[in-house]
């Protein structure tokens, strides 16, 4: 008999298990393949949930429901607040019980992720354990996650395969949150990061490097790691440095520059909207609609009929 442990399941499987039958409203997947977002409508109903493949950050988008949750039989606390926010370590086994439907959004974090992120940024920690969180008031997590839901309803019924560099970028800046605001590292460690200050810009000539790479691959899918490589810096101290320069997050810096050869591709006139969209790098018609319209408060073809009516 084989007696190994099996691998616990995926966070998305699991809970694709206990949803009652019913799969996600959308679930945003990586270049890999694997579910690293998911938004759930889950029921009313009391569930278990053995030890995950990954950890698992719940933020409460909607519904007017009760959810308690239970661990080793003793209820951590009982709340429903929207845009509160619930951390689950992938090695904690727990119920919840929910009086009625409500909506959430999950990120999947990989417990490697965490672990990279300290042996990096923290010094003397190799390993971190973030705590786990129920139903907690973070505005910072609660107006990131405002952002990443609008991000994702692009792809949600579209296509599910949001951006490499958004979710490489969200799963750096998250991580970080998490460690120094809501995990056991050491507060020497802490102390010894955030007494560097603030993050020093990208040198005139690394940053020429990035914003040239992206330029030239502006069609192409550009990965955090890639954009990091050319600098010579970790994803975190990379973020952090391209925003100190620029004011923008690489992610948000990339949508820019794809947007402005869309408004002059749309001033041209030449190309149909839908040759536009894969002439600027965005995956369909829709990705750019709705992209568009987010950013300018017009659609593309909307905008290109003042253009002529001028």
């Amino acid at each position: 008999m084989d007696e190994r442990k099996s691998e616990p399941k995926s966070a998305f499987d699991a809970y694709l298990g206990s949803n009652a039958g019913a799969g996600p409203d959308y679930a945003v997947s990586g270049a890999d393949g694997r579910m690293v977002a998911a938004k759930w409508r889950r029921p009313a109903t009391r569930t278990g949930l053995t030890r995950l493949g990954q950890n698992v950050l719940m933020y409460h988008i909607g519904g007017s429901t009760s959810v308690s949750m239970f661990i080793k039989g003793i209820c951590q606390g009982t709340g429903s607040q929207h845009g509160s926010v619930t951390f689950r370590p992938h090695d904690l086994e727990l119920e919840s019980v929910r009086t009625g439907v409500f909506e959430m959004l999950h990120l999947y974090l990989d417990q490697d992720l965490v672990d990279l992120y300290a042996q990096q940024n923290l010094v003397g920690t190799s390993t971190v354990a973030i705590d786990p969180l129920f139903a907690i008031q973070d505005p910072w997590l609660k107006g990131y996650f405002a952002m990443l839901v609008a991000e994702f309803e692009l792809f949600g019924g579209i296509d599910n395969q949001a951006h490499s560099l958004l979710l490489a970028q969200s799963q750096q800046l998250i991580i970080r949150h998490l460690v120094h605001w809501h995990s056991n590292a050491m507060l020497h460690s802490r102390q010894a990061t955030e007494n560097h200050g603030p993050p020093h810009p990208l040198s005139p000539r690394r940053l020429r490097l990035v914003l040239d790479y992206v330029e030239v691959n502006l069609t192409s899918e550009i990965s955090l790691a890639d954009l990091a490589a050319l600098t010579g810096l970790s994803a975190n101290h990379f973020i952090r440095a391209f925003r100190a320069a620029t004011q923008r997050t690489p992610y948000g810096y990339l949508i820019e520059r794809r947007l402005l050869r869309a408004r002059e591709a749309l001033r041209r006139g030449d190309l149909s909207i839908a040759e536009i969209a894969l002439s600027t790098g965005f995956r369909n018609l829709s990705t750019l609609t709705n992209t568009f319209k987010r950013h300018h408060g017009v659609t593309p073809s909307a905008y290109r009929a003042r253009l002529r009516e001028r």
